[in-house]
Parts: structure tokens; sequence; C-alpha cells
């Protein structure tokens, strides 16, 4: 079987999100080995090598220069005959015969005002002539999935679910052995871009609950700073500000660091298309305080605690629930089997049905 994968995702400097979900999938799929894997942006072919690069790096900086300088120059155009799989939005949908992408939200589409304008245009502007130049339109959560189909009825035939697994590099875990805690208090871990969907407001009005304001615990936000940050972190009082950490963007193995360190991992999200931050914690783990919102009850499951997104009463109730020490224990049982019933394996399952349907 043969595959042409776009890696436009992965030119990005920073990999989250989507850039990480392309790494795995590729890596999935050269593990698999059934596969012949060719790789393109803007259709013209890339070397693999030049992507494996990037893979190791853990950043597209390198691939995007090494693209730039070469791809009119040496590159040859891709194969139109080979299917092209889209790990998210297909800029120029239908040019060639057989296409497949993967939809990882509709909150442009549903909640458009906690989106830039050129966010919303990037995500929507062609987004029914991808469904309807799709042979197959891969979900990353059955949430995702329906929010789609009930927006666009006629692409629900051709859906299936994608939804993502967790890999950690065996050497994390040898080198936070011999390294002190991250942070010499008790905190919890909230990672995501910093903008308004992703909902921190809601921690800062928590600050002032009773409830909230009685648990001694840092709150750490992780991420890269996104649409109107500047508002938020600028109307944060100085005893708030005291409770929050904002460490930025940080590396894959702080990232694990934190979490493996941290008490749980909040996600007062308005909405995910699956929320791989709360898997990653589920896999070394750590019990999740969660919104009951979108994707989160399907993935978190029986390990975590829920809370209403827009309420700090019920939010103020599930911290007072998660800081007691016998339920974090109970929860954090749960938390690895909850992370295994999501397998490379299973992961790109979807994507060989599509192929050996065409193959």
């Amino acid at each position: 079987m043969k595959l042409t994968l776009d890696i436009t995702p992965l030119l990005e400097d920073h990999w989250t999100g989507i850039p990480i979900f392309t790494r795995r999938l590729i890596q999935a799929l050269l593990e698999e080995g059934s596969v012949e894997l060719t790789f393109s942006h803007q259709m013209t072919e890339v070397p693999r090598a030049a992507v494996l690069d990037a893979m190791h790096a853990g950043c597209g900086t390198v691939l995007r220069g090494e693209f730039e300088r070469k791809a009119g120059e040496t590159y040859p155009l891709i194969d139109s005959a080979v299917p092209v799989f889209y790990p998210s939005v297909k800029e120029c949908p239908g040019l060639l015969r057989r296409e497949a992408s993967v939809i990882h939200d509709v909150s442009t589409l549903v909640m458009p005002e906690f989106h830039d304008d050129e966010n919303v245009k990037y995500h929507m502007a062609n987004l029914a002539k991808q469904l309807d130049t799709d042979e197959r339109v891969f979900c990353v959560s059955e949430a995702t999935r329906q929010a789609l189909i009930l927006a666009y009825p006629s692409a629900a035939a051709k859906t299936r679910l994608l939804p993502q697994y967790v890999d950690w590099p065996p050497s994390f875990e040898a080198i936070e052995r011999n390294l002190p805690p991250p942070m010499a208090r008790r905190y919890a871990v909230v990672i995501g871009t910093i903008e308004p969907r992703k909902n921190l407001e809601l921690l800062m009005r928590a600050l002032e609950h009773p409830q909230v304001q009685d648990a001694d615990i840092q709150w750490v936000i992780v991420g890269k700073q996104g649409w109107k940050v500047e508002r938020f972190i600028a109307e944060l009082s100085a005893s708030q500000r005291e409770r929050f950490s904002f460490p930025g963007f940080i590396t894959e193995f702080m990232k694990y660091r934190l979490l493996r360190n941290a008490e749980f991992l909040v996600y007062p999200s308005l909405y995910e298309g699956f929320g791989i931050p709360a898997l990653e914690a589920l896999s070394l783990g750590k019990p999740v305080l969660a919104a009951m919102t979108s994707s989160f009850p399907e993935v978190v499951g029986e390990a975590g605690i829920f809370f209403d997104p827009l309420s700090v009463t019920s939010f103020a109730e599930a911290l007072a629930e998660m800081s007691e020490p016998a339920k974090r224990e109970e929860l954090a049982a749960l938390a690895p089997a909850a992370a295994a019933r999501y397998t490379s394996r299973q992961f790109i399952a979807p994507v060989l049905e599509w192929l050996a349907g065409w193959s």
C-alpha cells in the first residue's frame, strides 16, 4: 500500500497539538511497516530524511528552511495516483483523485467568538469542499464526529474515528528519576495555548471562592501565549499572580516532568476536539479535573472529576473532591488503564482500512 502524507503541520517551530498528532501518525505507520510512505507539502515531495530529522529534533524549523531553500529547484511533484492524507486542513481540496483529512475539532464553527478572525477563516474557508472531496473524514473523537455531522450530515457515511495515543521516549523516565522535583510546592498543571477558549478566566475567578482560596496549590499554566492573553494576565491581581506560574512553551521532557510530579491535571477548556494533555496525564498515573464538555468525558472516563466550565461553584466543589488524598489515589489507580485504551495500532487501523480498500 502507498500513501502520501502531507507534513505541513510539522513546519511549525514549536510542536504542540496537531504537529505532535502528525508526528505520532508517521511514527505509527513507519513502525507498522505495511505502508510505503512519501511526504509532501504544497503538492511537492519532501525527502524522507528531512522529515525523520525533524521528528528526531521535535521541531520544524530546519525542515521548513530546507523546503524553502530547495522546493522549487530539486523536489519533484507528488504522484497524483497515490492516496494523500492531510492530518489537518486541506488548503486546496479536490486537486487529487484520492484524499482524506482529519477534523480535530469544530470550535471555529460552533464558537467562532473564541477565535481570531484569521483562524476562523483558515479553518472554515474550504471546510465544506474539504469534506465533499474526502473519501474518508477522520475525526479525533466521537464528540468531534457528532458535532461535525450535525453541521454537515452529508459527511456522516465518510467519517471514521482516529483517536490519538501517547508515547514518551524511554529515556525520560531514567533521566527524571535522577532529578529533583521541578517545583517546591504542591501544584496542578494546566496545558494549552493561553486563549479565551481555554477558559483560564474560570481559574482566575475561582481564586475568590473560599474553597479554592483554602486549597494550598499552585496553578502551572503551560502553553504558548495566544489570542487575548495579554488581557488575561493584566487582569490578575497581585495575590492571584502568586498562585499562577506561566512557564510558556516547554519541551516535551519538561512537560513530562511537570505532569509526572503534579498532583493532577486541570482542563477547564470550553471545547476540545480530543484533549491530548488529558491522555498524557493519565498515562503517567495522574487524575484529571476536567470540564464536562466536548470530548473530556469520552477520553478521561472514570479517571477524572468533572465540573461545569461556566460555574465557579461547580469547579470549587470538584477541586475539593480532588483535594482529598484518598480520592486522588483512587483515580490515579484508574488512570493508566484509561490511557492504555488508546494505542498506536488502534490509531492507524482506520487509515490502513481506507488504504486497503484502494490497494
